[in-house]
């Protein structure tokens, strides 16, 4: 099984950091995206996204509602974020990028 490799992008569409992000994940096989503070704005940018299942792009609830965003369902906003970004983080089979 190839391991998780666990996205956590902070940075508006416009940055490299951002851009750089998505470059890797398309070589990633099994990619989650975390989606956080400025991150949220990526869900504006629908073809940004159309590579990865909604299953795989999770979304900080209280970025969205500070930013005005909404996910329109192309995203999941679990109740307990960090929760789980950090379980995935301490996992033994995951890989960790933070942009």
């Amino acid at each position: 099984m190839n391991k998780k490799e666990i996205f956590l992008l902070t940075k508006s569409p416009h940055s490299d950091r951002t851009r750089l992000c998505f470059q890797l994940m398309e070589h990633s096989e099994n990619a989650v995206l975390y989606l956080a503070g400025d991150g949220v704005y990526i869900l504006l940018d629908a073809a940004s996204l159309k590579a990865l299942p909604k299953e795989s792009i999770l979304v900080c609830k209280e970025d969205l509602q500070a930013r005005g965003v909404q996910d329109e369902g192309r995203a999941t906003v679990p109740e307990n974020f960090y929760e789980l970004l950090v379980k995935e983080m301490i996992l033994d089979d995951s890989r960790i990028y933070t942009f």
